[in-house]
């Protein structure tokens, strides 16, 4: 009943979003790539999403989860993806049907944005300092919304870095020469912030973190194009 209440003052609050922080965002996201969207949902909202993933990742049944955080062993990175994430978290699939959410985010990205096909829509991801982590990467999805649900502090690293405006390379040969010839954008992250960014064409990376871990629910959205291509792929 409570997560019912939640989402009900979710929908309230994507129905009345004030237009001048929608505007910022937009001009946020066409420089940068990346909007802090915090604005977008309620505390409350963010952090029953949250709990949410929490719950997942504790139903997750992987050795390397549940050794004692004291224990200095290895651990691999956790990808949970739709169909685990829908088992133990009812609100997060709701959330991401959710016309309003999808309207305002449209507004932002100045495009229509639109649920990606398949079975990865959302994930419930959680990395440790000792994982390997930190390549710059691109995106097949257009859209990816972001609610922060653990992370070091700015000083042990794990913040996000993107270079706007760059052409996926998928075979990574040019990286690094995108990276000298662009700027890069750097962003402290807390736990219950929510960003947008634009991941086909932004490259970007979690910067390495000495400490901790870092846990996140994403969202992946699609663009007109994406949906386009796929089924350029399928026929």
């Amino acid at each position: 009943m409570q997560s019912h209440s939640t989402l009900d003052m979710a929908h309230k609050h994507l129905r009345r979003v004030d237009t001048d922080a929608l505007g910022h965002a937009r001009n946020r996201l066409a420089e940068t790539g990346i909007a802090r969207l915090s604005f977008l949902l309620p505390y409350r909202v963010r952090r029953m999403l949250a709990a949410e993933a929490l719950t997942v990742l504790d139903h997750h049944r992987q050795w390397g989860e549940r050794l004692p955080e004291a224990q200095d062993l290895p651990r691999r990175p956790v990808d949970l993806d739709e169909p685990e994430v829908t088992a133990h978290a009812p609100a997060i699939p709701q959330l991401y049907d959710c016309e309003s959410l999808r309207d305002n985010l449209s507004v932002i990205a100045a495009e229509p944005v639109l649920p990606f096909p398949g079975c990865h829509r959302f994930t419930v991801s959680r990395a440790h300092h000792d994982d390997s982590a930190g390549q710059w990467h691109w995106e097949q999805h257009a859209f990816t919304l972001v609610l922060i649900v653990e992370c070091p502090p700015l000083e042990e690293g794990g913040f996000v870095q993107t270079v706007a405006h760059t052409d996926r390379d998928w075979d990574h040969h040019d990286v690094y020469r995108t990276l000298t010839r662009n700027p890069i954008h750097s962003w402290e992250l807390h736990p219950g912030d929510l960003y947008l960014m634009r991941t086909d064409t932004t490259l970007h990376r979690v910067h390495p973190f000495t400490h901790g871990r870092r846990t996140v629910l994403a969202m992946t959205f699609a663009s007109r194009a994406n949906l386009e291509q796929t089924r350029d792929a399928i026929a």
